[in-house]
């Protein structure tokens, strides 16, 4: 054997390694976002569940969404930070679907949240006025989208009329 085929069977192993490394990595960067997708998921799934538990320990709250209620002005703030967290919650999710964190299946089972959060006319009110101050210009439009494509509820009139049933 002489010099050149010891140089050309290095050559053969370390292209190899390169393979391998670049086999290995792609492997990483996979399991790196399959990662991030559960983590965002589990977040949604949090925020969903904490969402739940404010409506449950806060009358007040479920009050605020029915017709016939009037809001102390206690109440407007209660129910102004409430809708301010729930949207902010949508709008992360729209950042991550819009990243390609999350998929659209995913996004778009979330995303119709915000028809019960803003499907009342005092809801979409304050989303038509001081709601969407501050959020992201195109978020804001996709939003207002979903809105003129979606009916007002009596979500939470229809929940009480389920309950005495």
């Amino acid at each position: 054997m002489t010099l050149s085929d010891f140089a050309t069977i290095g050559d053969l192993v370390s292209s190899a390694a390169v393979v391998a490394t670049l086999i290995f990595l792609a492997l990483q960067v996979k399991q790196a976002n399959l990662l991030a997708r559960s983590q965002a998921r589990q977040r949604m799934v949090e925020h969903a569940q904490a969402e739940l538990y404010v409506w449950m320990d806060n009358p007040d709250l479920r009050q605020s969404y029915l017709p016939t209620s009037k809001l102390s002005e206690e109440m407007q703030s209660k129910l102004h930070f409430f809708l301010t967290g729930a949207m902010r919650q949508r709008e992360w999710e729209w950042f991550q679907f819009r990243d390609g964190v999350i998929k659209k299946d995913v996004y778009q089972a979330y995303h119709e949240v915000i028809a019960l959060h803003l499907g009342i006319p005092r809801t979409r009110k304050w989303w038509a006025t001081v709601g969407r101050i501050g959020f992201d210009p195109t978020f804001v439009a996709e939003v207002d989208s979903l809105l003129a494509a979606k009916p007002l509820v009596n979500y939470f009139a229809d929940l009480r009329a389920f309950a005495t049933e």
